[in-house]
């Protein structure tokens, strides 16, 4: 039955788009969430109806998509990639250029078969220990590191969940399913490309810049060692009732009180220091001023059985214990012996647990005797006022606190390494059996045995089962953001297809670009295509696009083929931005970069990508009339 021109279901849809993609390029909220709010909308009017919306929650495509999920976890928890990041570190020792080329060449080939997001986090640590051995700066490595994982994706079906999407959207709209290396020639190309450019014109693109701990503490990067310490003010202390503004414990002063534990709750990002504060102040007849926590945390009068820590170095640590008035011995207060600390990085990873929450209410000091000396986030250095700054993911945390604390913290993974190479032992047996995995799914989909979502199931049954990842571990790698953001954009591209919008586009776009040729639709789709990655993402830009260029592609009677590989390899070119692909964000803040360090070098890399797909892709996919 034929729409109505500007029917309410279409000013709806169209107004719906128009919002989100707002809302997208503002960033105010998750995308996910936007998408997911997308489709709710157009659900409550009737715009898609309920069976049809649920029925997008079993898109074959999404299926496979938290499937190699899960087998990416599987070869990152067994030890492959760190093995991988060792011999680059070990190469780095002997030979500058095979390192950087084994690690851009290393970093390609690992993300054309598995998951870029872990390969980059794994990978992070060790790009900044080779910039370190090479004694460069780590933000010359960080983008071309997230640059490569994205190039390397783009090789082959499973490289990257973009490309098995719009396979799936394809396919639904009648193409032929593209085969797991079908694309492999356009996206090496454009790969090979790309390394050259890193390596050479993009070199000098790229800032030189240090890391969060280097910018904010390079004072303290001597040859001293420095210690944490606790001392506790035993009762009957001349100390009592003075505030550590009023006491000096050694003659040099060059130690640094980090907290005040009372009643085991820190003041440094706890609120009991600010309520003294207030209370003072209301003594004295005067507002209370907002300070920082260490001026709040010497203005506390003391009290018997405050625990102070103490950071210094081990000569001062002993002037410091003959001072009068408070105690290093263990006893009922429990003070605890002085340990060598470490300054390291992390950053708040995907799945992590602290997203959310502030500094304070991690318990750090509690739990691993830690403590978070900064926050890096968008281009700014937080030092102070952390009781009610919430971490979200991609907060880089600058950490104190002894060396196996830092580790175990680490461990636990809410808290990923960036300056400290985490070793993850070699499991052999499970090694292999998630490589074979890999490889099973890979060269099965490639001789059409079975298609890839059939095979992805029992493939990542069989890592699991076989403890290569454990049932838990397999859940938190589903990137279920990323899914629900599919979900969304399916539901936003069914009701512009019931709603008879998506026609309308098609029909307008069909009529601007028909005298134009071949060559300059296959131009402007990828240009679009890599235009709305950088300010949507990946796959909401997969699901948009796939069926307009098909429709449009009938309209002007080409091919639909190469302008469906026009959209993968364009959805995957986001490199102006640090906003349209995960890996871009994960290294914007580790890399201590700017936004426009992205633009400097990501618009030529853009352009260049451009040329490459328009040159390569009619090599593969002549652009002649559609059978």
């Amino acid at each position: 039955m034929p729409v109505s021109p500007f029917s309410f279901d279409m000013l709806l849809t169209f107004a719906v788009l128009a919002g989100m993609l707002a809302l997208f390029v503002r960033d105010v909220h998750p995308p996910h969430l936007v998408a997911m709010g997308a489709m709710a909308i157009l659900l409550a009017a009737g715009v898609i109806d309920t069976p049809s919306t649920l029925a997008l929650f079993g898109n074959p495509a999404t299926t496979t998509i938290a499937c190699m999920f899960v087998l990416s976890a599987a070869l990152e928890r067994t030890g492959v990639i760190d093995l991988l990041g060792r011999a680059i570190l070990a190469l780095a020792e002997r030979r500058r250029l095979g390192a950087v080329a084994a690690l851009m060449a290393g970093v390609a080939t690992v993300s054309a078969f598995m998951n870029n997001t872990p390969v980059v986090i794994v990978m992070a640590p060790v790009v900044i220990a080779v910039a370190r051995e090479l004694q460069d700066s780590p933000s010359k490595y960080l983008i071309p590191l997230s640059y490569m994982a994205i190039l390397g994706g783009t090789c082959t079906l499973i490289g990257t969940s973009t490309n098995i999407l719009t396979d799936g959207i394809a396919t639904a709209q009648g193409l032929e399913p593209f085969s797991m290396f079908e694309i492999s020639g356009a996206g090496m190309a454009m790969a090979a490309v790309g390394a050259v450019f890193l390596g050479t014109v993009g070199r000098r693109l790229l800032p030189a810049r240090d890391t969060l701990q280097h910018e904010i503490l390079a004072e303290e990067q001597g040859t001293h060692k420095r210690f944490l310490a606790e001392a506790v003010v035993p009762p009957g202390s001349p100390l009592i009732g003075r505030t550590l503004n009023e006491v000096r414990f050694s003659a040099e002063a060059d130690y640094e009180i980090l907290d005040l534990i009372r009643n085991d709750s820190g003041a440094r990002n706890n609120g009991f220091a600010s309520l003294m504060q207030a209370v003072r102040g209301l003594r004295n007849g005067a507002a209370a001023e907002p300070a920082g926590p260490r001026s709040t945390l010497r203005d506390i009068p003391l009290q018997a059985g405050d625990r102070l820590v103490f950071k210094t170095d081990q000569s001062e640590l002993l002037e410091i214990r003959e001072s009068t008035g408070i105690s290093f011995e263990a006893g009922s207060y429990a003070a605890l012996p002085a340990r060598e600390t470490v300054l390291a990085e992390g950053v708040i990873g995907p799945n992590s647990r602290f997203a959310g929450q502030t500094p304070s209410e991690l318990r750090l000091r509690r739990r691993h005797g830690s403590y978070v000396l900064a926050v890096h986030r968008d281009q700014r250095n937080i030092t102070a006022n952390f009781d009610s700054f919430r971490l979200r993911h991609g907060d880089v945390l600058l950490l104190e606190g002894p060396q196996e604390e830092i580790d175990r913290l680490f461990a636990q993974e809410d808290v990923l390494p960036i300056t400290q190479v985490v070793r993850r032992p070699l499991q052999p047996v499970r090694a292999a059996i998630a490589t074979l995995a890999i490889l099973g799914v890979v060269g099965l989909a490639a001789l059409e045995v079975m298609p890839i979502a059939g095979l992805a199931i029992p493939g990542a049954m069989l890592v699991v089962l076989t403890g290569c990842v454990s049932l838990e571990k397999a859940y938190e790698a589903i990137e279920w953001r990323i899914l629900m953001l599919i979900f969304g954009m399916l539901g936003l591209s069914l009701a512009m297809d019931r709603s008879g919008a998506a026609r309308l586009i098609v029909e307008t776009a069909a009529d601007l670009v028909r005298d134009l040729g071949p060559l300059a639709v296959l131009a402007a789709v990828y240009f679009l295509t890599s235009l709305l990655t950088e300010i949507m993402s990946n796959n909401a830009t997969a699901v948009l696009m796939t069926p307009i260029v098909i429709g449009v592609a009938q309209q002007t009677g080409i091919d639909p083929r190469p302008l469906v590989v026009a959209v993968m390899l364009g959805a995957s070119a986001s490199f102006a931005t640090p906003i349209g692909y995960q890996t871009n964000t994960y290294v914007y803040n580790i890399g201590n970069y700017r936004f426009g360090d992205f633009l400097r070098i990501g618009v030529p890399m853009n352009l260049l990508m451009l040329a490459v797909a328009v040159t390569v892709i009619p090599l593969f996919w002549p652009l002649t009339a559609r059978p």
